[in-house]
């Protein structure tokens, strides 16, 4: 037999997507429409006889002792023309026929799924952008554990308003002074049509001036009722109800509909503080080099980027998050139900993978992210802002186009202080190093070495620019330190025996450059330098070796302490420089 393709299902008008209800024997009770018409004339037939026979078994030995359902691939016919590869699911139902118990049956065509599902996606998407639009707020009730939720939609997100049992919220709402007979009747009406589950009711709230809600009026209508579920509409009185900014439409950024920073800010700030011991994530994301995209292509232009990458986020992110516009090209984001920092980088590469190729082959649309996690890093919302913010700069200096989590020990210890020269140091772009550094050779070939090595101003700017907690340079074989800038823990001391260690000389290759992330690296790479790098509190360096008729005769040390460190390129490449010159001078 063949098996009947997709397309020529959808030419006869039958989608194999159906429920039924069968008895312990698997004789259908009832179904769907579109089973009935697949199977034909054979619907007498159980539903053991249409699929294969060792699925059949399966299912035959499973409905003795079902605890959980049984999900099945298989082949189902209709003894016609042909097999569907479905997916079937068996499970125990609530239902019954003369008091005996039927099992539900669920039948979906494998080839039909993807189809089906985007358009399932589509129209998700669709409805929670249009229940963006409105002003209404929506309630689920669930008859199983007499449990409301109230929630309203903000950037196509659901956000929970109330999330209580039923007896709980009306007591809660009619509680205190200023509320009428009137509204507790209404208030037991209403939930007498939940608990009743009626298909459908409509009816006004009131409560009295001074009442804990003001004045309000609502209309609730439910749209269905399925397993137990109720849904409906309130419709507050929009010139009485008081409510969070963040869920008014001033909250509303007017280029991109997200929430603009005052909304999001206030969002995040009662989020977080709610959070307890829940993972969230903090994050700051700007455009790379947007004003060139302004420049380079106009600012309508620029304008769809900003709302391309709108788009992106609130896609990408959907239910898990909040995103928000601080201005500009800079946006914000709370993740709310992402748990691992597995997830969330996957999370951020799908986001930046898609951003990629959305103007390409116009230009390659790209973006810097700084993360910070509660609570690990912080509780409330400044700090966790602020170390994400850091994250972002440290983002950009190291070549931008990629994200950064932010880690005390990696970078260091947060202030406001210390982010302020900080912003400075990584706000410093590529050609703004470039120039320091032709002014440094400048001044090398003016003044000599010391412009360098006597001039600790010379020093720490090298620090700064870098982000660098430690400088120094040692010359004569290891005999001498020429300068050292920073608060090492103490004297480098004799340094002759690095000097003299074939192997840790190997390290630094051809280029004379050895560069170390994490200690761990250097412990395996050489025992004795990671004891020394180790009482010097030294978590990472770039160290630049000259040598002398053959042998190494300086080593210039670019240090940061407690901390690992993720060098960019660039920070190789001109440190490696500014090292390699002053060693030359020195062995000259």
């Amino acid at each position: 037999m063949r098996i009947l393709r997709t397309g020529e299902v959808r030419e006869k008008g039958m989608y194999m997507c159906c429920t039924l209800d069968v008895r312990k024997d698997f004789a259908v009770v009832n179904a769907s429409e579109w089973y009935y018409r697949y199977v034909g004339s054979n619907s007498y037939l159980p539903i053991t006889d249409l699929i294969d026979p060792e699925d059949a078994a399966i299912l035959e030995e499973t409905i003795e002792k079902m605890e959980e359902p049984v999900e099945v691939f298989t082949r189902i016919t209709n003894h016609k023309d042909g097999y569907r590869n479905v997916y079937l699911r068996l499970e125990k139902s609530d239902r019954t026929e003369d008091g005996q118990p039927l099992y539900e049956v669920t039948i979906l065509d494998i080839l039909d799924l993807e189809g089906r599902n985007g358009q399932l996606e589509t129209n998700v998407a669709k409805y929670r952008y249009f229940m963006t639009l409105g002003t209404s707020y929506y309630f689920d009730y669930s008859l199983k554990d007499n449990k409301i939720v109230i929630y309203k939609y903000v950037n196509e997100k659901s956000i929970k308003l109330v999330d209580t049992d039923l007896d709980s919220f009306v007591e809660e709402y009619t509680k205190g002074e200023g509320h009428s007979e009137k509204l507790v009747d209404q208030m037991n009406a209403f939930s007498s049509h939940l608990k009743g589950g009626s298909r459908f009711f409509e009816m006004d709230f009131t409560s009295e001036e001074g009442g804990k809600y003001g004045r309000c009026g609502v209309k609730g209508g439910v749209y269905y009722k399925n397993k137990g579920m109720v849904t409906g509409i309130f419709t507050p009185d929009r010139t009485n109800v008081k409510e969070a900014y963040y869920l008014t439409e001033a909250a509303k950024d007017a280029g991109t509909g997200l929430l603009n920073k005052k909304a999001a800010t206030e969002y995040a700030i009662e989020k977080l503080a709610e959070a307890g011991d829940k993972t969230m994530w903090v994050i700051v994301m700007d455009i790379d080099d947007f004003k060139n995209v302004n420049d380079t292509f106009g600012h309508l232009f620029g304008d769809q980027v900003i709302r391309k990458v709108a788009e992106t986020l609130q896609g990408t992110i959907g239910q898990r998050g909040i995103v928000g516009r601080f201005g500009g090209d800079e946006f914000f984001v709370l993740l709310e139900k992402v748990g691992t920092r597995e997830d969330l980088k996957t999370l951020l590469k799908t986001i930046t993978k898609q951003l990629a190729v959305a103007f390409d082959p116009k230009f390659k649309l790209t973006t810097s992210i700084g993360v910070c996690q509660y609570p690990v890093e912080g509780t409330n919302f400044g700090e966790l802002f602020g170390k994400a913010d850091k994250a972002l700069y440290i983002a950009k200096e190291k070549g931008k186009n990629r994200h950064i989590i932010y880690e005390e020990k990696i970078h260091g210890v947060f202030t406001a202080d210390s982010m302020k020269s900080q912003s400075v140091a990584y706000a410093v772009s590529r050609e703004k190093r470039r120039e320091m550094l032709i002014d440094l050779m400048s001044n090398l070939y003016l003044e000599g070495v010391k412009y360098v090595t006597e001039r600790p101003e010379v020093q720490k700017t090298i620090r700064d620019l870098f982000d660098l907690d430690g400088f120094t340079v040692c010359s004569e074989y290891g005999r001498k330190i020429v300068c050292c800038n920073g608060n090492y823990m103490r004297d480098h001391g004799d340094m002759q025996q690095a000097f003299e260690d074939e192997a840790y000389i190997k390290l630094f290759g051809e280029q004379g450059i050895f560069v170390v992330t994490t200690l761990e690296k250097l412990k395996a790479a050489n025992e004795h330098a990671f004891e020394v790098a180790t009482e010097l509190e030294i978590g990472a360096m770039i160290q630049c070796m000259v040598k002398k008729e053959g042998r190494p005769y300086v080593l210039v040390n670019f240090d940061v302490f407690n901390r690992n460190r993720k060098w960019s390129n660039n920070d190789i490449e001109l440190l490696g420089m500014i090292g390699t010159c002053i060693g030359r001078m020195l062995a000259s």
